[in-house]
């Protein structure tokens, strides 16, 4: 099936059957002249995003994440395959990726194991009392089965973001802790400079993942497969707000940190991760931000959302996120979730718009049947 067949049959039922317009239908057939040959088979890269982004940001003293991913069989770390550009004058719209993604995602096939496991690196940014910038990392790993979750993470520290806040760093006496204020709290955190052993955790109760509530594997199994079907399920549990804080956040917003974590966290069928391309395909507020590279380098094309970015409702400077999911259309993969600077304020306050100020990305991801 080449990419037309695969728009229009990857179409949602409720959208109806429009004649395409000219505008589209030369960038579906720019889509299929860059593919060209069959593209190689790309390992499994899935990002686990289990908090919001502003909840992530919030948590940068401990930036682990623990929730699991969804995809095929482990695989070695391996330099990603170059994703095949739609055209260099052409930007797809939104609608046309996910669309894509979604026929493709669905032709994964089926894998099985005792426990999904993943790996990522997740990196946040800040801008210090002292004015400059520091990143920190942490790398998290986690096993998931019907019987639990275990953990294991590693805070890898932190460290100047640049050559000149290096600089800055070192006048204001290299502090080996520095203070973070996080808005509507005051100042409370502590970020250490130095590294921090592995720590290790386990949780012994089934509900593991977080889909607007707690959620159980048998849950994930259960979802409905198509897209109108999913939404009205994922909607019950909105109230109005984000899943992380109590801070105002629209249905559209809510849906796509909602719904993007299902797609890169969450071992559910091929079926439901393309129902949940096609309905965000729906959601107008979703935007095409077009060809990217993921905090490892790795290219993608990336879809996004914009929200308030307001740690709770004490919090009186919160800015505006972008808030962007990459992913591989050409397999339905995701690699990577990013929060993008857009109005500075809250956590992101003195961080220049257009800063990804926090990542999450996966080194692995796959069903394993040993735990290390």
């Amino acid at each position: 099936m080449n990419p037309i067949e695969e728009l229009r049959a990857a179409r949602p039922a409720h959208l109806g059957d429009a004649p395409v317009d000219e505008r589209t239908r030369q960038s579906e057939l720019a889509y299929a002249m860059a593919q060209g040959a069959p593209a190689r088979r790309r390992r499994n890269l899935r990002p686990v995003w289990g908090l919001s982004l502003a909840g992530a940001a919030a948590a940068v003293t401990a930036v682990a994440v623990f929730t699991a991913g969804t995809g095929g069989g482990t695989a070695p770390r391996a330099p990603a395959r170059v994703a095949q550009p739609a055209s260099p004058a052409i930007k797809l719209s939104a609608q046309e990726v996910l669309l894509v993604a979604a026929a493709n995602a669905e032709r994964a096939p089926a894998t099985s194991g005792t426990y999904w496991h993943t790996e990522t690196l997740g990196r946040n940014l800040f801008r210090a009392p002292g004015g400059y910038v520091m990143v920190t990392e942490q790398r998290d790993e986690m096993w998931v089965s019907k019987n639990g979750q275990w953990s294991r993470s590693q805070y890898l520290g932190a460290k100047p973001a640049t050559d000149e806040d290096r600089a800055r760093w070192a006048a204001a006496g290299s502090p080996a802790e520095i203070e973070l204020t996080v808005p509507g709290k005051g100042v409370g955190q502590l970020v250490p400079i130095a590294a921090k052993k592995p720590h290790t955790g386990h949780h012994a109760g089934k509900e593991v993942f977080w889909l607007g509530r707690n959620v159980t594997l048998a849950d994930l199994a259960a979802l409905p497969d198509d897209e109108v079907g999913l939404k009205g399920w994922l909607l019950k549990y909105y109230e109005g707000k984000s899943t992380e804080s109590d801070a105002p956040m629209a249905e559209d917003a809510w849906l796509f940190q909602v719904t993007a974590g299902l797609i890169t966290d969450m071992p559910v069928s091929a079926k439901v991760r393309g129902a949940a391309f096609r309905m965000l395909a729906a959601l107008p507020s979703v935007t095409s931000v077009g060809q990217v590279t993921d905090s490892e380098g790795r290219p993608g094309t990336a879809i996004a959302i914009e929200h308030d970015s307001k740690v709770n409702n004490a919090d009186a400077t919160g800015g505006v996120l972008q808030d962007r999911l990459i992913i591989d259309e050409s397999t339905g993969q995701a690699l990577a979730r990013e929060g993008v600077v857009v109005k500075p304020g809250g956590l992101q306050a003195g961080l220049e718009p257009g800063t990804v100020s926090h990542t999450v990305t996966i080194l692995e991801a796959g069903w394993t049947d040993t735990r290390d």
